[in-house]
């Protein structure tokens, strides 16, 4: 053998493939496969591209692309994943579109980053009542909803129609309506704002809205 001619060992390059993250083999099958995958939604894009994948890198592909190719390549009707908001807490995507509309699901003041609730949560593991920030809560939510929107190539201005659900209309309306005219004083959408005895995390407020595209 030549002397600088060196023999591949097949073990470091399967240990380089395995060094390589998530996302940077999501953009790989991307480019390989383009629209073929890319353009389906949910479970079976992430089936999908966990199977190409393969290896000890396939589970991870395949649960990341359902989440972030959604939000990165999904611009045509359907289920809208974004990246940056709160993680849906059943099976559905944080807005669909239909056209030149945009329905947002019903979305709280949940962090992104931590899953923390601004203001504090209604009450602890037991059910115990907390104090809680009312305002907090609200400008949390309404933030998500302004991430959800903008990722779907709308924004607040273009809502024209918000359903709000509070757990507790007495305590809590003068604090949501103040923070909510702090946002929808100029935008003047439609809105409806009913009491709920509960919500499936404990928050105390919930948003959900419909929105133009453009």
């Amino acid at each position: 053998m030549p002397d600088d001619e060196v023999e591949s060992d097949p073990d470091e390059e399967e240990d380089d493939d395995e060094l390589r993250t998530p996302l940077e083999v999501i953009d790989d099958v991307y480019d390989e496969y383009g629209d073929s995958i890319m353009t389906h939604a949910g479970g079976a894009l992430g089936t999908a591209a966990g199977a190409v994948v393969g290896g000890p890198l396939g589970g991870i592909v395949g649960s990341v692309v359902a989440k972030k190719t959604l939000g990165k390549w999904l611009n045509d009707d359907g289920p809208f994943i974004s990246e940056d908001a709160p993680e849906p807490v059943g099976a559905y995507a944080h807005a669909f579109r239909v056209g030149k509309t945009i329905y947002v699901s019903g979305t709280g003041p949940r962090d992104p980053a931590t899953n923390e609730i601004p203001g504090g949560p209604i009450h602890d593991e037991e059910g115990n009542p907390l104090d809680y920030d009312i305002r907090a809560q609200t400008r949390a939510t309404i933030e998500n909803i302004k991430t959800i929107l903008e990722g779907a190539e709308s924004n607040l201005g273009r809502i024209i129609d918000c359903l709000v659900f509070l757990v507790d209309m007495e305590r809590d309306f003068a604090g949501y309506n103040e923070v909510y005219n702090e946002y929808f004083a100029d935008i003047l959408s439609a809105r409806t704002t009913v009491a709920v005895s509960a919500l499936p995390t404990p928050i105390a407020v919930e948003f959900k809205v419909i929105a133009r595209v453009e």
